[in-house]
């Protein structure tokens, strides 16, 4: 079980995040879907403490760490539990695609090179990627970078997955292959936290929808209920503005 309680984030006197409180079952996708500058990638970013907050617990498993009592020791094994996909990829261009994979398990994880690398080609090939392993970055399509990226995150063998914005930075005929490791990675009972604009991606991978606005949540449930009969009328607004941009 992951816990996330009573999370404030302050900017200045900017307050991005009010309280939020969420649980998140073992193996569950949660979509975090809203408007721009509602807190969604802060919150990701506050679960593993790129940003820390001002006030709230984090737990994952039998961690749990306390923002205004964190020890940087507790920070590094939440971020041992946790691994994050980024929407601009964040490989190192200067690695090949297999070198990237190994990174958190030399680095993070103390093993040999000689030891990382039968275990990142395994992870290259469960993106379908393997025949491009020995690829620089700039070699590779927009996609098949973000696909290095999520094996890179599978590395270390989170206990969550925290995903920001997986698709946006792709081309709309790019997004489709990085659908498909992230439906695998379901289907594999992968703890995720997904934050995404896109609709139709939260309603094909989310077992849960969360909509946040103002800094909280508004509303969560299943995607059929949150797309198809969403009880908020801030929920309701924000939807069909997204419908109208579709048109």
């Amino acid at each position: 079980m992951i816990s996330i309680e009573n999370i404030h984030k302050k900017f200045g006197d900017l307050e991005v995040l009010k309280g939020v409180s969420l649980e998140v079952k073992k193996g569950e996708v949660i979509a975090i879907i809203g408007p721009s500058g509602t807190g969604k990638s802060t919150l990701l970013r506050c679960v593993n403490y790129l940003e820390r907050p001002e006030e709230g617990r984090i737990t994952i498993g039998d961690l749990s760490v306390d923002a205004k009592t964190a020890t940087k020791q507790e920070i590094l094994k939440l971020r041992q539990r946790t691994s994050m996909v980024f929407q601009s990829y964040n490989l190192f261009k200067h690695k090949t695609a297999l070198e990237n994979v190994m990174e958190p398990l030399v680095a993070a994880k103390g093993m040999k090179k000689s030891q990382a690398e039968p275990i990142a080609r395994e992870l290259i090939a469960k993106v379908g990627l393997l025949d491009k392993a020995d690829q620089y970055p700039s070699k590779l399509s927009g996609g098949q970078q973000q696909r290095i990226g999520i094996a890179r995150a599978m590395a270390v063998h989170p206990q969550l997955m925290l995903f920001d914005e997986p698709t946006s930075a792709l081309d709309p005929e790019l997004v489709g292959e990085v659908v498909k490791v992230i439906k695998d990675l379901a289907e594999n009972h992968m703890t995720m936290l997904i934050v995404t604009h896109e609709m139709k991606f939260a309603q094909q991978v989310a077992d849960r929808v969360i909509f946040m606005d103002g800094g909280g949540i508004v509303e969560e449930g299943p995607p059929q209920q949150i797309f198809s009969s969403p009880r908020s009328e801030r929920t309701i607004r924000f939807l069909n503005m997204v419908r109208q941009k579709d048109l």
